[in-house]
C-alpha cells in the first residue's frame, strides 16, 4: 500500500485540523513524515506545519547529529522548528523501564510545545505562529511495523479488548493534551524506504535500535522475524487483528456508555457517579465492561478489580497506583492523583 494522500487527507478535513506539529526524530519514518506532509501541505488544507525533536539526552555525540539532520530539513523547507532537550541521567533515575519513560517524557515535550504555541507572547523562530483558535495536533510516524510490534508485545504479556486495538490512528486530545494522528499505521517500513530512495530524503539510524535489552527492540529484531519465518504473513495478520479490535471496542463502548452514563452527576475533578440513577448489575462479565469504559473515561484500573460485584453499588474504596475510588453511601467519586514522578 503506497502512502495515500486522499485518506489522509479526507482524517485531517473530517477533523477540522489546520495546525500540525510533526514529530521527528532523524529517523527513516519521521523523515518521511515531514517531507510528505511539508510537500502536500496546501494539497492537504494544512495552514501551519512545525517540525518538534525530542533530545532524550541518553546518547552522547550522535542524538546531537539526529538534531542538527533535522533542524537543517526543517530550515532548508522553511518550516520552524522546535527542540526540546531533556535530563538523560533523570530519566535512567526514574522507576520503571528507561523505554517507557523515555516515551512518555517525549510525549510530554511535544505536548509543552502544543502549549508554548497558544500563548499569545509566544512567537517561534520565524515570527509567526498557528491560529489560536484551532487546535495544534501532533502527529507522529509510527507504521504497520510499530503496530504489528504493539499488538505481539501486548498478547505476550496479557491483553484485554482495549489492548487488542493497538496503536490508535488518532487520538483524541482533551484539555491536558492534544490530539495525536499516526497516519502512516498501514504502511510498512519498506515502502517508506522506497518512498525515502525515491524522493533523496537522508535519516540517520538510532544505534540504540539494536540494543535486544529493550522489549520493542527485541521484538523487532529476533521475535517478529521467527515468527515470519514458521508462519508467513504473521505481522500483517497482527496487524488486522487490530484494524478488527477497534470497531468492536467501539460498539461494546457504545452499549457500556447507555448503561453507566445515566449515574454520571458530575466530571469536574474527577468522575462522580449517583448508584441510585441507575441500577445496573456487574454480573456474567459486566465487571470488566465497567473497567473498559472506566479506562475510556481516563481511570485505568487493574483486571479483575471489581469482580464479584452483583451491582455498581457494591463498589468499595479502592486505589491503584494514582487513581482512586471513594464510596459515601450511593455516591461513588473515581479521581486520579498525579505521581510525583510525572514529567
Amino acid at each position: 500500500m503506497n502512502i495515500s494522500l486522499a485518506d489522509i487527507k479526507e482524517t485531517i478535513q473530517r477533523n477540522g485540523w489546520k495546525n500540525l506539529l510533526l514529530a521527528v526524530s532523524g529517523g527513516l519514518d519521521s523523515m518521511c513524515l515531514a517531507h510528505f506532509f511539508i510537500c502536500n501541505k496546501y494539497a492537504l488544507g494544512i495552514e501551519w506545519l512545525g517540525v518538534a525533536h525530542v533530545h532524550h539526552g541518553l546518547r552522547e555525540g550522535s542524538a546531537d547529529l539526529d538534531a542538527e539532520l533535522v533542524e537543517q530539513f526543517a530550515e532548508a523547507q522553511g518550516v520552524p522548528f522546535f527542540l526540546k532537550r531533556l535530563d538523560g541521567e533523570a530519566l535512567k533515575a526514574r522507576e520503571g523501564s528507561l523505554e517507557n519513560n523515555a516515551r512518555e517524557a517525549r510525549y510530554q515535550a511535544l505536548r509543552s510545545i502544543v502549549f508554548e504555541l497558544q500563548d499569545k507572547n509566544y512567537l517561534d523562530c520565524h515570527g509567526f505562529q498557528p491560529r489560536n483558535d484551532m487546535q495544534t495536533v501532533i502527529v507522529t510516524a509510527h507504521h504497520a511495523g510499530d503496530q504489528a510490534e504493539t499488538v505481539y508485545l501486548r498478547l505476550r504479556r496479557g491483553v484485554t479488548l482495549t489492548g487488542l486495538r493497538g496503536i490508535q490512528m488518532v487520538r483524541e486530545g482533551h484539555d491536558d493534551f492534544p490530539a495525536i494522528f499516526r497516519p502512516f499505521l498501514n504502511i510498512s517500513r519498506e515502502e517508506l524506504t522506497k518512498y525515502a530512495k525515491d524522493n533523496d530524503i537522508n535519516w540517520r539510524e538510532d544505534e540504540s535500535n539494536s540494543d535486544t535489552k529493550f522489549a520493542r527492540n527485541q521484538i523487532r529484531l529476533q521475535a517478529l522475524p521467527n515468527l515470519e519465518r514458521e508462519f508467513s504473513g504473521a505481522s500483517a495478520q497482527l496487524c488486522r487483528i487490530a484494524k478488527k479490535a477497534a470497531p468492536a471496542y467501539e460498539k461494546v463502548m457504545a452499549i457500556a456508555d447507555k448503561l453507566f452514563s445515566p449515574m454520571v452527576v458530575s466530571t469536574e475533578n474527577g468522575l462522580t457517579l449517583d448508584t441510585k440513577k441507575a441500577k445496573v448489575s456487574l454480573k456474567g462479565g459486566m465487571d470488566e465492561i465497567f473497567r473498559l469504559w472506566l479506562d475510556k473515561q481516563g481511570y485505568r484500573f487493574p483486571i479483575g478489580c471489581f469482580k464479584g460485584k452483583g451491582f455498581v453499588s457494591e463498589i468499595r474504596n479502592l486505589s491503584y497506583r494514582t487513581r482512586f475510588i471513594v464510596k459515601n453511601r450511593h455516591i461513588i467519586r473515581i479521581y486520579s492523583k498525579k505521581s510525583a514522578t510525572d514529567i
